[in-house]
């Protein structure tokens, strides 16, 4: 849903932000104040495609480059485009000067650092022209008062360039006199998504369908996909019963990656949100693509991983905006993405429930601060939208690196009203007796670093042993030889810590194939008051494909509600 009724929030906010501008006593001659006024001081970044016009490939039918699909959305022409792409401009208004003279005028300016990042319409009616910078109101017009709207047509992506601050500035010239008046208004950063929020659909690899294919004969998500990988038929008629038995019965979307199984690695969910004076709050969905640069066949024109294109073609429109960000010199450095490369997955990507003085959670990713870390400039936008302060985890110790191997979230019965769902490597080795040496060895490597994990969030998240669920698990040292990383560490058993919570009771587990473990985190689950846990098999599937594999989180993926999430805004603002 878009829209969501919040009337205290609204009723603060137009309380508080209409702008009155003082020291404007005669230009519209007694008693006529000039007056800039914006109900909220904030703007949606208009990256959807309310129209669905934007096409899938090029005029000549060849494939679009990926900086191409980025391109089309609907700030990118000089055209409203319709109804729904009107909600998403803010409204200004030029009060009326009945008194102003016939030769008086009128401009309107941007700030020159937020110019290109946004754009001022005239409204008449539901009718819609740009208001160039140079462009002169005339008497007439401001006589009967201007309705104006503020279209913002980037996100802050460096806040070195823009910071996502924005200045209107109204001159008005009567004869000899000249009066001024602002209004200051702020980009609305982008949330990520944290998993307590309820599922509304989630989504699935179509391994017989690739990109291409739905770009030149289009895709229908909700057709179910047929089967053509090991334990893919198992897989999903598992996932299907146990959403079924969450009450989400029909949730499941198809996508198509062409056999690149690993959805969570193909983009993360977030979303734009901002008040407005009718008591409402108006929401756009996001979608932000991997900056997973592959290490064979990248190009310029096609740097990034294919199937992260059908978030573009398949899933964005409407309401629901697909954006990427990369740093272009890493194309063609096959020997660094096929070493690191896998920081920068969103796999590699999780978020904290919101909790006190973290409105909208802390954003937090594997990495060592060194080579082994996501994309710089993937980083760089997390970090300027200033509402997720990013923590970086080390996880160097595993074998892919990424965050969700041994870490998730879960509601629990804590003062936060959540909990870490933790993975414990000691315990999985006490419950199973191995005795492999590998296992014994992965143990040791996997129990130091996620303690050093634990050590971190009491510092920085302020998490406690009331706000850790430890769930049994299995590591086992990984020996690749010729591999320059060694040392390093994947799971043995499924791991459980790396399922999905479903927001609606239940937490989707991979199976471990061990009825004690199975036993234990069942009895962890109901100690915390961490709902229900499905069991779902994705051995063959996930698990035991390739090196190092995956479980439920990394071959799925999840597009939340977020209709129940609070303001990231203060309500004092």
């Amino acid at each position: 849903m878009r829209r969501t009724t919040r009337p205290a929030v609204a009723a603060s906010v137009a309380a508080a932000l209409l702008i009155p501008l003082a020291g404007c006593q005669s230009a519209g001659g007694p008693g006529s104040a000039v007056t800039l006024t914006a109900d909220v001081p904030y703007v949606m970044p208009n990256l959807d495609d309310s129209a669905g016009r934007c096409p899938s490939l090029g005029e000549d039918g060849a494939r679009l480059t990926d900086d191409a699909l980025a391109a089309c959305h609907d700030a990118a022409d000089e055209e409203v485009n319709g109804a729904l792409d009107a909600l998403d401009l803010a409204p200004l208004r030029i009060g009326a000067l009945p008194g102003l003279g016939e030769g008086a005028y009128g401009t309107v300016r941007v700030d020159p650092a937020s110019a290109p990042y946004t754009r001022l319409f005239v409204r008449e009616g539901t009718a819609y022209t740009v208001l160039p910078a140079e462009e002169r109101l005339s008497a007439a017009q401001l006589r009967d008062g201007v309705e104006l709207a503020l279209e913002a047509t980037d996100l802050v992506r460096d806040p070195a360039v823009w910071d996502g601050g924005i200045e209107v500035s109204l001159t008005v010239v009567d004869g000899g006199r000249t009066e001024r008046a602002h209004a200051a208004l702020r980009a609305a950063p982008l949330i990520l998504t944290h998993d307590l929020l309820p599922i509304d659909r989630m989504v699935m690899s179509d391994n017989g369908t690739t990109p291409e294919d739905a770009e030149r004969h289009g895709y229908d998500p909700e057709s179910p996909a047929a089967p053509v990988e090991d334990g893919e038929e198992v897989f999903r008629e598992e996932l299907s019963a146990a959403l079924e038995a969450a009450g989400l019965n029909g949730h499941l979307l198809e996508y198509p990656t062409g056999g690149d199984r690993w959805m969570r690695d193909q983009f993360i969910t977030g979303y734009f949100a901002v008040p407005d004076p009718d008591g409402e709050v108006r929401r756009m969905n996001v979608l932000l693509r991997s900056a997973d640069v592959m290490p064979e066949g990248s190009t310029a024109d096609f740097p990034l991983r294919d199937a992260g294109r059908s978030a573009y073609t398949v899933l964005g429109g409407p309401g629901t905006a697909v954006i990427q960000e990369y740093d272009a010199g890493r194309v063609g450095d096959d020997e660094r993405s096929q070493l690191w490369g896998s920081f920068s997955s969103t796999g590699n990507f999780l978020v904290t429930p919101p909790d006190a003085g973290t409105p909208a959670g802390r954003v937090l990713y594997g990495s060592d601060g060194g080579d082994a870390a996501p994309d710089a400039d993937f980083l760089r936008l997390l970090e300027a939208q200033r509402e997720q302060r990013p923590l970086a985890v080390d996880t160097s110790w595993l074998g892919v690196g990424h965050i969700d191997e041994f870490l998730s979230f879960v509601p629990a019965d804590t003062a936060r009203g959540w909990a870490a769902l933790v993975a414990d490597p000691e315990r999985g080795l006490e419950l199973t007796g191995s005795e492999d040496p590998e296992v014994l060895a992965g143990t040791r490597i996997a129990a130091r670093g996620i303690e050093a994990a634990l050590d971190l969030f009491e510092d920085e998240l302020g998490l406690t042993d009331e706000d850790i669920v430890r769930v049994p698990a299995l590591f086992e040292r990984l020996v690749i030889p010729g591999y320059p990383r060694q040392n390093v560490v994947a799971n043995a058993l499924p791991a459980v810590a790396n399922g999905v919570q479903t927001g609606a009771g239940t937490f989707l587990a991979p199976e471990p194939h061990d009825a004690a473990v199975k036993a234990e985190t069942e009895a962890a689950f109901a100690a915390a008051g961490a709902g229900h846990v499905a069991w779902v098999e994705e051995w063959d599937y996930a698990h035991a494909v390739g090196t190092v594999g995956g479980e439920i989180h990394c071959v799925t993926n999840a597009l939340r509600d977020t209709t129940g999430a609070g303001p990231w805004w203060s309500e004092e603002e």
